[in-house]
């Protein structure tokens, strides 16, 4: 076993006294015999609970990650696993009802098909978000299949209007 400045640990001393993972739980903010507070079952079900409380009320995924003491990442992670989604969007704007749905090929004809509406007009007619809308017929125009046999219903010319 090796000393490093904080606790006896058996991985190598790196420069200026702390190891990798000593410096890493530094870097956390926790001490050399500190642990998380999520580790138990206990108190991993008391933060899920907290934490879905919160969110459900609108609260920022930044702010409950500081104060639960978990990344943001993490946290956000966990909210999908955990299908916890606020109940006001940004800006007072409630979330698309089938945000996280796949497409259908309703949903993916109006998407491509109808030019005639511009693309927040077709987000809204679907009930999906603009960028979700716009991402699909960037991706959907440049594929090489047809999965959702939309390419074929513009026309024979070929010509798709948009």
């Amino acid at each position: 076993m090796s000393v490093c400045a904080v606790v006896w640990c058996d991985r190598a001393p790196v420069a200026r006294g702390l190891c990798k993972r000593c410096y890493a739980r530094y870097k956390r903010g926790l001490g050399p015999n500190e642990t998380r507070r999520y580790t138990t079952r206990e108190t991993r079900e008391r933060v899920r609970y907290e934490a879905t409380a919160r969110r459900e009320a609108g609260e920022s995924i930044a702010d409950i990650a500081a104060s639960v003491g978990v990344n943001e990442s993490t946290l956000g992670k966990w909210f999908r696993e955990w299908v916890v989604r606020p109940a006001v969007g940004k800006f007072g704007k409630s979330l698309a009802p089938n945000r996280w749905k796949s497409w259908t090929r309703e949903d993916a004809v109006v998407a491509y098909t109808r030019t005639d509406l511009s693309i927040g007009e077709r987000a809204e007619l679907i009930g999906r978000s603009y960028s979700a809308v716009a991402g699909f017929v960037r991706d959907y125009g440049q594929r090489d299949g047809d999965p959702f046999g939309v390419k074929d219903e513009e026309g024979a010319d070929g010509k798709s209007g948009h």
